[in-house]
Protein backbone atom coordinates (compact mmCIF):
# COMPACT_ATOMS: atom_id res chain seq x y z
CA UNK A 1 0.00 0.00 0.00
CA UNK A 2 1.20 3.49 -0.77
CA UNK A 3 1.37 5.75 2.26
CA UNK A 4 -2.16 6.82 3.17
CA UNK A 5 -1.68 10.57 3.37
CA UNK A 6 -5.00 12.42 3.32
CA UNK A 7 -4.37 15.75 1.64
CA UNK A 8 -7.27 15.97 -0.80
CA UNK A 9 -10.82 15.07 0.26
CA UNK A 10 -13.84 14.85 -2.04
CA UNK A 11 -17.30 15.25 -0.48
CA UNK A 12 -20.40 14.65 -2.63
CA UNK A 13 -23.18 16.76 -1.16
CA UNK A 14 -26.92 17.10 -1.85
CA UNK A 15 -27.57 19.34 1.18
CA UNK A 16 -29.40 16.52 2.99
CA UNK A 17 -28.77 15.90 6.68
CA UNK A 18 -26.80 12.77 5.82
CA UNK A 19 -24.47 14.53 3.39
CA UNK A 20 -23.90 17.35 5.88
CA UNK A 21 -22.96 14.74 8.50
CA UNK A 22 -20.40 13.36 6.02
CA UNK A 23 -19.12 16.92 5.56
CA UNK A 24 -18.62 17.24 9.33
CA UNK A 25 -16.38 14.15 9.19
CA UNK A 26 -14.49 15.59 6.23
CA UNK A 27 -13.85 18.88 8.05
CA UNK A 28 -12.61 17.00 11.12
CA UNK A 29 -10.23 14.87 9.03
CA UNK A 30 -9.10 17.90 7.01
CA UNK A 31 -8.13 19.75 10.18
CA UNK A 32 -6.16 16.74 11.46
CA UNK A 33 -4.26 16.40 8.18
CA UNK A 34 -4.19 20.00 6.91
CA UNK A 35 -6.07 18.71 3.90
CA UNK A 36 -8.13 20.45 1.20
CA UNK A 37 -11.81 19.68 0.65
CA UNK A 38 -13.69 19.72 -2.65
CA UNK A 39 -17.48 19.68 -2.43
CA UNK A 40 -19.40 18.34 -5.41
CA UNK A 41 -23.12 18.71 -5.99
CA UNK A 42 -24.50 16.67 -8.90
CA UNK A 43 -27.85 17.44 -10.47
CA UNK A 44 -29.12 14.62 -12.64
CA UNK A 45 -30.41 16.14 -15.89
CA UNK A 46 -33.50 14.73 -17.63
CA UNK A 47 -34.16 16.95 -20.60
CA UNK A 48 -31.03 15.93 -22.49
CA UNK A 49 -32.30 12.35 -22.83
CA UNK A 50 -35.73 13.23 -24.27
CA UNK A 51 -36.82 12.24 -27.81
CA UNK A 52 -36.69 15.04 -30.35
CA UNK A 53 -40.27 16.10 -31.25
CA UNK A 54 -41.96 19.50 -31.43
CA UNK A 55 -43.94 18.82 -28.25
CA UNK A 56 -41.03 17.54 -26.21
CA UNK A 57 -38.80 20.30 -27.59
CA UNK A 58 -41.16 22.87 -26.10
CA UNK A 59 -41.58 20.92 -22.86
CA UNK A 60 -37.91 20.29 -22.35
CA UNK A 61 -36.92 23.81 -23.32
CA UNK A 62 -38.93 24.92 -20.31
CA UNK A 63 -37.37 22.16 -18.24
CA UNK A 64 -33.89 23.20 -19.35
CA UNK A 65 -34.62 26.75 -18.23
CA UNK A 66 -35.83 25.44 -14.88
CA UNK A 67 -32.77 23.25 -14.40
CA UNK A 68 -30.46 26.17 -15.20
CA UNK A 69 -32.22 28.12 -12.47
CA UNK A 70 -31.81 25.26 -10.00
CA UNK A 71 -28.16 24.88 -11.02
CA UNK A 72 -27.56 28.56 -10.30
CA UNK A 73 -29.19 28.27 -6.88
CA UNK A 74 -27.11 25.18 -6.07
CA UNK A 75 -23.89 27.02 -6.97
CA UNK A 76 -24.86 29.94 -4.74
CA UNK A 77 -25.78 27.61 -1.88
CA UNK A 78 -22.57 25.60 -2.25
CA UNK A 79 -20.41 28.73 -2.40
CA UNK A 80 -22.06 30.09 0.74
CA UNK A 81 -21.55 26.78 2.56
CA UNK A 82 -17.89 26.61 1.55
CA UNK A 83 -17.27 30.19 2.67
CA UNK A 84 -18.91 29.53 6.05
CA UNK A 85 -16.76 26.45 6.68
CA UNK A 86 -13.57 28.18 5.57
CA UNK A 87 -14.25 31.11 7.88
CA UNK A 88 -15.31 29.01 10.88
CA UNK A 89 -12.93 26.05 10.61
CA UNK A 90 -9.97 27.50 8.70
CA UNK A 91 -10.16 24.70 6.12
CA UNK A 92 -9.31 25.24 2.46
CA UNK A 93 -12.52 24.28 0.64
CA UNK A 94 -14.02 24.77 -2.83
CA UNK A 95 -17.29 23.72 -4.45
CA UNK A 96 -18.22 22.19 -7.80
CA UNK A 97 -21.77 21.98 -9.18
CA UNK A 98 -22.38 19.83 -12.25
CA UNK A 99 -25.05 17.89 -14.10
CA UNK A 100 -24.95 14.25 -15.16
CA UNK A 101 -25.04 10.79 -13.63
CA UNK A 102 -24.22 10.96 -9.93
CA UNK A 103 -21.76 8.08 -9.81
CA UNK A 104 -19.92 9.10 -12.98
CA UNK A 105 -19.57 12.74 -11.94
CA UNK A 106 -18.25 11.78 -8.50
CA UNK A 107 -15.71 9.34 -9.92
CA UNK A 108 -14.58 11.88 -12.54
CA UNK A 109 -14.17 14.51 -9.81
CA UNK A 110 -12.16 12.08 -7.68
CA UNK A 111 -9.81 11.53 -10.63
CA UNK A 112 -9.48 15.20 -11.58
CA UNK A 113 -8.89 16.40 -8.01
CA UNK A 114 -6.60 13.44 -7.23
CA UNK A 115 -8.68 12.74 -4.13
CA UNK A 116 -7.04 10.64 -1.43
CA UNK A 117 -10.44 9.77 0.03
CA UNK A 118 -14.11 10.24 -0.78
CA UNK A 119 -16.36 10.94 2.20
CA UNK A 120 -20.05 10.68 1.43
CA UNK A 121 -23.39 10.08 3.05
CA UNK A 122 -25.50 7.05 2.28
CA UNK A 123 -29.24 6.80 2.69
CA UNK A 124 -29.16 3.03 2.35
CA UNK A 125 -31.30 0.84 0.11
CA UNK A 126 -33.51 -2.10 0.99
CA UNK A 127 -35.22 -5.02 -0.67
CA UNK A 128 -35.22 -5.73 -4.39
CA UNK A 129 -33.68 -2.37 -5.31
CA UNK A 130 -30.68 -3.04 -3.08
CA UNK A 131 -30.01 -6.45 -4.58
CA UNK A 132 -30.40 -5.35 -8.21
CA UNK A 133 -29.11 -1.78 -8.32
CA UNK A 134 -27.68 -0.80 -4.93
CA UNK A 135 -27.20 2.79 -3.81
CA UNK A 136 -25.23 5.59 -5.44
CA UNK A 137 -22.79 5.35 -2.54
CA UNK A 138 -22.20 1.66 -3.12
CA UNK A 139 -21.72 2.27 -6.85
CA UNK A 140 -18.98 4.76 -5.98
CA UNK A 141 -17.45 2.29 -3.47
CA UNK A 142 -17.50 -0.36 -6.18
CA UNK A 143 -15.50 1.67 -8.70
CA UNK A 144 -13.53 4.35 -6.83
CA UNK A 145 -9.77 3.94 -6.90
CA UNK A 146 -9.34 5.70 -3.57
CA UNK A 147 -10.86 4.69 -0.20
CA UNK A 148 -14.47 5.69 0.43
CA UNK A 149 -15.80 6.60 3.87
CA UNK A 150 -19.57 6.16 3.86
CA UNK A 151 -21.61 7.78 6.63
CA UNK A 152 -25.23 7.30 7.67
CA UNK A 153 -27.30 10.06 9.29
CA UNK A 154 -27.23 8.18 12.63
CA UNK A 155 -23.59 9.24 12.99
CA UNK A 156 -23.56 12.41 15.06
CA UNK A 157 -19.95 12.75 16.21
CA UNK A 158 -16.89 13.17 14.02
CA UNK A 159 -13.81 11.23 15.07
CA UNK A 160 -13.22 7.55 15.85
CA UNK A 161 -12.18 5.79 19.06
CA UNK A 162 -13.07 2.16 18.38
CA UNK A 163 -12.22 0.74 14.95
CA UNK A 164 -13.53 -2.68 13.95
CA UNK A 165 -11.38 -4.70 11.57
CA UNK A 166 -13.26 -7.83 10.41
CA UNK A 167 -11.68 -10.51 8.24
CA UNK A 168 -12.30 -14.01 6.93
CA UNK A 169 -9.97 -16.60 5.49
CA UNK A 170 -9.52 -15.59 1.88
CA UNK A 171 -6.72 -14.25 -0.33
CA UNK A 172 -6.50 -10.55 0.47
CA UNK A 173 -3.70 -8.07 0.44
CA UNK A 174 -2.75 -6.57 3.79
CA UNK A 175 -4.01 -3.15 2.72
CA UNK A 176 -7.05 -3.22 5.00
CA UNK A 177 -4.85 -3.73 8.07
CA UNK A 178 -2.55 -0.89 7.02
CA UNK A 179 -5.47 1.49 6.55
CA UNK A 180 -6.95 0.53 9.93
CA UNK A 181 -3.58 1.21 11.54
CA UNK A 182 -3.34 4.60 9.84
CA UNK A 183 -6.82 5.61 10.99
CA UNK A 184 -6.12 4.41 14.54
CA UNK A 185 -2.89 6.42 14.65
CA UNK A 186 -4.69 9.46 13.29
CA UNK A 187 -7.49 9.36 15.83
CA UNK A 188 -5.76 7.69 18.78
CA UNK A 189 -8.22 4.80 18.43
CA UNK A 190 -8.32 1.20 19.59
CA UNK A 191 -8.58 -1.59 16.99
CA UNK A 192 -10.92 -4.55 17.48
CA UNK A 193 -9.96 -7.45 15.21
CA UNK A 194 -12.83 -9.80 14.42
CA UNK A 195 -12.01 -13.06 12.66
CA UNK A 196 -15.00 -14.92 11.24
CA UNK A 197 -14.92 -18.64 10.53
CA UNK A 198 -17.45 -18.87 7.72
CA UNK A 199 -16.70 -22.60 7.24
CA UNK A 200 -17.84 -23.39 10.81
CA UNK A 201 -15.15 -26.02 11.06
CA UNK A 202 -12.91 -26.71 14.07
CA UNK A 203 -9.65 -26.76 12.10
CA UNK A 204 -10.63 -23.72 10.10
CA UNK A 205 -11.54 -21.89 13.32
CA UNK A 206 -8.03 -22.58 14.63
CA UNK A 207 -6.53 -21.21 11.42
CA UNK A 208 -8.53 -18.00 11.82
CA UNK A 209 -7.30 -17.70 15.43
CA UNK A 210 -3.67 -17.93 14.27
CA UNK A 211 -4.26 -15.29 11.58
CA UNK A 212 -5.97 -12.99 14.09
CA UNK A 213 -3.04 -13.31 16.48
CA UNK A 214 -0.64 -12.41 13.68
CA UNK A 215 -2.66 -9.32 12.77
CA UNK A 216 -2.70 -8.33 16.45
CA UNK A 217 1.09 -8.49 16.63
CA UNK A 218 1.43 -6.27 13.55
CA UNK A 219 -0.96 -3.69 15.02
CA UNK A 220 0.76 -3.68 18.42
CA UNK A 221 4.13 -3.10 16.74
CA UNK A 222 2.74 0.33 15.88
CA UNK A 223 2.13 1.04 19.56
CA UNK A 224 -1.65 0.67 19.21
CA UNK A 225 -4.12 -1.04 21.52
CA UNK A 226 -5.76 -4.08 19.97
CA UNK A 227 -8.01 -6.94 21.03
CA UNK A 228 -9.03 -10.04 19.11
CA UNK A 229 -12.14 -12.18 18.83
CA UNK A 230 -12.92 -15.11 16.54
CA UNK A 231 -16.49 -16.24 15.86
CA UNK A 232 -18.18 -18.80 13.61
CA UNK A 233 -21.02 -17.77 11.33
CA UNK A 234 -22.03 -18.03 7.65
CA UNK A 235 -23.70 -14.61 7.95
CA UNK A 236 -20.75 -12.25 7.72
CA UNK A 237 -22.45 -8.82 7.64
CA UNK A 238 -24.90 -9.70 10.41
CA UNK A 239 -22.11 -10.93 12.68
CA UNK A 240 -19.95 -7.85 11.98
CA UNK A 241 -22.76 -5.39 12.69
CA UNK A 242 -23.74 -7.12 15.94
CA UNK A 243 -20.13 -7.21 17.13
CA UNK A 244 -19.67 -3.55 16.18
CA UNK A 245 -22.61 -2.64 18.39
CA UNK A 246 -21.26 -4.75 21.26
CA UNK A 247 -17.87 -3.02 21.11
CA UNK A 248 -19.31 0.48 20.55
CA UNK A 249 -17.33 0.62 17.31
CA UNK A 250 -17.56 3.92 15.47
CA UNK A 251 -15.76 2.81 12.28
CA UNK A 252 -15.59 -0.45 10.32
CA UNK A 253 -12.76 -1.01 7.82
CA UNK A 254 -13.57 -3.43 5.00
CA UNK A 255 -12.34 -4.39 1.54
CA UNK A 256 -14.58 -3.14 -1.27
CA UNK A 257 -14.36 -6.27 -3.41
CA UNK A 258 -17.53 -7.92 -4.62
CA UNK A 259 -16.78 -11.64 -4.59
CA UNK A 260 -19.74 -13.63 -3.31
CA UNK A 261 -18.15 -16.24 -1.07
CA UNK A 262 -21.06 -17.49 1.03
CA UNK A 263 -24.49 -18.71 -0.04
CA UNK A 264 -26.10 -16.00 2.12
CA UNK A 265 -24.40 -13.38 -0.05
CA UNK A 266 -26.13 -14.67 -3.16
CA UNK A 267 -29.46 -13.80 -1.56
CA UNK A 268 -28.58 -10.65 0.40
CA UNK A 269 -25.92 -9.10 -1.81
CA UNK A 270 -22.11 -8.96 -1.42
CA UNK A 271 -20.73 -8.25 2.04
CA UNK A 272 -19.43 -4.80 1.10
CA UNK A 273 -22.84 -3.84 -0.30
CA UNK A 274 -24.62 -4.99 2.86
CA UNK A 275 -22.22 -3.03 5.04
CA UNK A 276 -22.45 0.21 3.04
CA UNK A 277 -26.24 0.06 2.88
CA UNK A 278 -27.00 -1.09 6.42
CA UNK A 279 -24.20 -0.17 8.81
CA UNK A 280 -25.37 2.52 11.27
CA UNK A 281 -21.74 3.53 11.79
CA UNK A 282 -19.25 4.81 9.19
CA UNK A 283 -17.62 2.26 6.88
CA UNK A 284 -14.20 2.77 5.30
CA UNK A 285 -14.11 0.70 2.10
CA UNK A 286 -10.71 -0.13 0.63
CA UNK A 287 -10.53 -1.32 -2.95
CA UNK A 288 -7.69 -3.81 -3.49
CA UNK A 289 -4.88 -2.20 -5.44
CA UNK A 290 -3.87 -5.51 -6.97
CA UNK A 291 -5.44 -8.81 -7.90
CA UNK A 292 -5.48 -10.59 -4.49
CA UNK A 293 -4.95 -13.99 -6.14
CA UNK A 294 -1.66 -12.76 -7.57
CA UNK A 295 -0.17 -11.55 -4.28
CA UNK A 296 2.29 -13.59 -2.28
CA UNK A 297 0.79 -13.52 1.20
CA UNK A 298 2.99 -16.16 2.81
CA UNK A 299 4.14 -15.07 6.24
CA UNK A 300 1.20 -12.72 6.71
CA UNK A 301 -1.60 -15.17 7.30
CA UNK A 302 -4.31 -13.94 4.94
Amino acid sequence: METFNIKKILVPIDFSETSLTALDHAVYIAKLNTADITLINVMESTYSYAPSTDYTALTFTNLESYEKSVLKQSKEHLLKLAQQIKKKEGVNIIGIVTTGWVKEEILDAAESTKADIIIMGTHGVKGFREFITGSNTFRVVNEAKCPVLSVRKQTTTAGFKNILLPFRDRPHSREKVDYAIKMAELYGAKIHVLGIDTDEDKNHFKKIELEAAQIKRIIEKHGLTCNVKVKSSPYLADKVLKYAKKKNADLVVIMADLDKMQISEFFMGPFAQQMVNHSPIPVLSIRPAYNPDMIDLHGYGW
